[in-house]
C-alpha cells in the first residue's frame, strides 16, 4: 500500500524504527518520532516528488548516535572496599591516640581538675578514659561501649551513654574535658531562713513595735543575736561534735593501731576531759629532744635581736616586724643587712665607743643569708626584658674554643626596644617538659641515649677501664678513686703555667 498526504488532509505522524547497528557503537533501543510530513517545505516536497512520495511499510530507517554514552559502571581508582578499609584504620588510629592522651593527661601530676581528683570534671574524664579503653581494646561498639562506662561510673545507662558519647567526640576533636555547670548559679542564703533567727528577730520587734527602726534592727542582729547564735554554735561543736569525732578516733583508730581491744568504749566524759588537756602536758617525741609547738593560728611578732658579752642586751638594735603576707612579709636576708647596717653596727660603737671591733657570732640560717644587689639570680630576672627588675652585673662563659665570653645583662643605651633595662630570660624548667607519666620516659629515653655523642662515650669507656684496672690491683675504694684521678685531672706545679680557661673559673 502506498500513504498520500495532501494539504487539509489529516496529518498522521511517522515513526521510523532504529535498525540495530551491529558493532561498538551503542545505539538507543527507542521509537523517536521525525515530525510530520507537511512540516516541511512545499519546494522540496515538489522537488523531491518521485523519490519521497513512494514509502512503503517495509522501509526501515537508520539513525546512528554521534558519541557513545558513558557505561553504568566505572572502574575507580581505588576500590570501595579498600576505601572502606583505609577510613576504618584512619578511625581506629585516631582512636587510639585519644586514648593514650586521655591516660596521659590523667596520670599526669599537672592536671588540675575542676573541684580537686574527686570531682564531677574528674570522673567524667574517667568515665571517657574507660569508653575509649572499651573500644580500642576490647573492640566493642561505639555506643554499647558508651553505655557500659557511664553504667561503670554511676552514671545513667541510657542518658548517660548519650552524654559520654558527646564528651569522647568533644575531647577527640579539641583534646578538652567537659566543663560542669554545678555551681554557675548564685546560691543566696539569709539569715531570716532559720527558723530560730526569724523567731528571735519576730520577738524583738514586737517587744519594740513603737520604738523600732532599721538602725536599731540592724544593731540588734550584729551585736546581740549574732553573737548569741554564734556562741550556741561553739557549745555544740566543743561539747557534742569534738567529743564525739575524738571518741571515734580512738574506738576505730587507735586502739586497733596499738593492738589494744576496746572494751565498753570511751564515754563522752572523758574525752571532754582529754580535749582540755590534749598535748599540754605530755607528748611523744624522740629521746633526748623536745616539742616543738605549733604557732598560734593568729598574728605573731619576729624579732631579731644582738646580744653583748659585755653590756648584755643592746635593745637598740633590735628590728622587729608583723610577720604574715598579710601585714609586713617575713623575715629575709635583705632585711637583716640593713639592720646590720643601720641599727646593729651605730648601736654597737654607741656602746664601746670609737676604735673597738666586733666578732658577730651568727647562726646559719636561711633568713640571715643575702647576696649583692647585682648578684646573677635568676630568680630576680623577669621572663621578659625590661619592666622591674634587678640592675645586675655582666655574667661570663666559656665557648667552644676555650675563651671567655663576657654577656651583659643590660641593653645598651642605643637598643631600639630596651635601651638601659635589664634583660630577661626565658627559661624552660623540667617541668614544662615532662608530664612526669610512663609513656612520656618511654617517647623520651631514646632521644637522650640518641643524643651523647661519641666522644663522651670513649671517655666513659676509658674511666672504666681505669677503674676495672684499680679494683684488680686489689685497692680499696678511696685509694682506687684516688689512682683513677689522676688520669682525669691535671696538676700544675706553677701557678703561671694555668692556662686562662682554668683560671676563670676561680675568679
Amino acid at each position: 500500500m502506498r500513504a498520500f498526504t495532501q494539504k487539509g488532509a489529516a496529518q498522521k505522524p511517522v515513526q521510523e524504527k532504529i535498525a540495530p547497528v551491529h558493532g561498538n557503537i551503542q545505539y538507543v533501543p527507542s521509537l523517536l518520532p521525525v515530525g510530520f510530513l507537511s512540516d516541511f517545505s512545499s519546494d522540496e516536497d515538489d522537488g523531491g516528488s518521485n523519490t519521497n512520495m513512494d514509502h512503503s511499510d517495509d522501509h526501515h530507517g537508520t539513525s546512528s548516535v554521534s558519541s557513545a554514552l558513558p557505561r553504568k559502571r566505572q572502574k575507580l581508582e581505588v576500590p570501595y572496599r579498600e576505601q572502606r578499609k583505609q577510613k576504618q584504620a584512619a578511625k581506629q588510629a585516631e582512636l587510639e591516640h585519644a586514648y593514650k592522651d586521655i591516660t596521659k593527661h590523667l596520670k599526669s601530676k599537672k592536671t588540675v581538675f575542676v573541684g580537686g581528683p574527686r570531682g564531677l570534671q574528674a570522673r567524667r574524664a574517667r568515665t571517657i578514659e574507660v569508653h575509649l579503653m572499651l573500644v580500642v581494646k576490647n573492640k566493642h561498639s561505639f555506643k554499647v561501649a558508651s553505655e557500659m562506662a557511664a553504667e561503670t561510673n554511676g552514671f545513667a545507662a541510657k542518658w548517660g551513654g548519650r552524654q559520654v558519647r558527646g564528651w569522647t567526640r568533644e575531647w577527640m576533636r579539641t583534646r578538652k574535658l567537659p566543663v560542669s555547670q554545678w555551681g554557675r548559679h548564685a546560691k543566696i542564703s539569709s539569715l531570716l531562713d532559720d527558723p530560730a533567727i526569724a523567731s528571735e528577730l519576730r520577738t524583738f520587734m514586737r517587744s519594740n513595735k513603737w520604738s523600732m527602726d532599721p538602725q536599731k534592727l540592724a544593731k540588734f542582729t550584729n551585736n546581740e543575736l549574732l553573737h548569741t547564735e554564734a556562741t550556741k554554735y561553739l557549745e555544740g561543736i566543743v561539747q557534742t561534735e569534738m567529743p564525739q569525732g575524738l571518741k571515734r578516733y580512738i574506738e576505730l583508730e587507735l586502739f586497733p593501731r596499738i593492738h589494744m581491744k576496746v572494751g565498753r568504749g570511751v564515754s563522752l566524759s572523758t574525752a571532754r576531759r582529754w580535749l582540755p588537756n590534749d598535748g599540754q602536758s605530755m607528748s611523744w617525741v624522740p629521746d633526748g629532744e623536745h616539742k616543738l609547738r605549733k604557732k598560734g593560728a593568729g598574728r605573731g611578732l619576729h624579732q631579731s635581736s644582738i646580744i653583748c658579752s659585755t653590756v648584755g642586751h643592746l635593745e637598740e638594735a633590735a628590728h622587729t616586724i608583723e610577720y604574715g603576707k598579710n601585714y609586713e612579709g617575713y623575715w629575709n636576708g635583705e632585711m637583716f643587712v640593713a639592720q646590720l647596717r643601720d641599727k646593729i653596727i651605730p648601736a654597737f660603737e654607741r656602746a664601746h665607743g670609737p676604735g673597738y671591733q666586733a666578732l658577730f657570732l651568727i647562726d646559719n640560717s636561711q633568713g640571715h643569708s643575702a647576696y649583692a644587689d647585682d648578684a646573677l639570680l635568676i630568680s630576680r630576672m623577669n621572663v621578659n626584658p625590661g619592666g622591674k627588675q634587678a640592675q645586675m652585673k655582666d655574667g661570663w662563659f666559656i665557648d667552644a674554643g676555650g675563651q671567655k665570653v663576657i654577656q651583659p645583662m643590660i641593653f645598651p643605651s642605643d637598643h631600639h626596644d630596651h635601651p638601659n633595662e635589664p634583660k630577661g630570660i626565658k627559661a624552660r624548667y623540667l617541668r614544662e617538659n615532662c608530664d612526669y607519666t610512663f609513656e612520656t620516659l618511654k617517647t623520651n629515653l631514646p632521644k637522650a641515649m640518641a643524643s651523647v655523642r661519641l666522644s663522651t662515650i670513649r671517655l666513659w669507656e676509658h674511666r672504666m677501664h681505669r677503674w676495672m684496672s684499680a679494683y684488680r690491683s686489689g685497692l680499696e675504694t678511696k685509694t682506687a678513686q684516688l689512682q683513677v684521678k689522676e688520669f682525669s685531672s691535671r696538676k700544675y706545679k706553677s701557678h703561671r703555667r694555668v692556662p686562662e680557661t682554668v683560671a676563670c673559673l676561680f675568679d
